[in-house]
């Protein structure tokens, strides 16, 4: 009886199970079908129509290039120091760094030359004009000093070329 019951068991193990491997084949095929089919759908309906190219296309023709920069250039003058006068008495000195702005190298060469002669102006200007605002004098007026140094280097140059005046650094001494 013990050999009978091992060789049951032993075509037991022989024997494999029949359909279980195919039902898991076509699980697989089908998945794969569907899931390719829904991609393939999902792909022709993203296409663009002809309507949707010429759309795009009249965007494209209608977006216009970037505006070329100036080349921007800047001359300085360097630690200049005017008084700030009220009623005819000097209540400090500021010291600055202020830098012009010109576009082009030419404008730049031209505005280097005279420096000197600007920086002069001004000293011999702000002797004897206060560079402090009107409602609170011990503050200066940079917006003022500004316009000031634009129009004395423009009229040296007799062109208008400086753009804007910056300054970059000041302190009351």
């Amino acid at each position: 009886m013990a050999d009978e019951e091992k060789s049951d068991n032993e075509q037991k193990k022989d024997e494999k199970p029949k359909g279980g491997g195919k039902k898991l084949l076509i699980i697989g095929l089908l998945s794969g079908l569907i899931l390719g089919g829904g991609g393939a759908a999902g792909f022709f309906i993203m296409q663009p129509s002809e309507a949707d190219e010429d759309a795009i296309e009249e965007i494209v023709e209608e977006v216009e290039p970037a505006p070329v920069l100036p080349d921007y250039r800047y001359v300085d003058i360097e630690r200049l120091q005017l008084p700030n006068i009220y009623n005819g008495r000097v209540l400090n000195y500021v010291s600055m760094n202020v830098s012009m702005e010109v576009i082009g190298e030419q404008d730049k060469m031209l505005l280097e030359k005279t420096v000197l002669i600007i920086r002069d102006s001004l000293i011999r200007y702000y002797s004897e004009n206060s560079i402090g605002r009107k409602d609170s004098p011990r503050i200066a007026d940079f917006e003022g000093l500004s316009e000031k140094i634009k129009e004395f280097a423009n009229n040296e140059v007799h062109k208008e070329i400086v753009e804007r005046v910056i300054v970059n650094e000041s302190r009351a001494l």
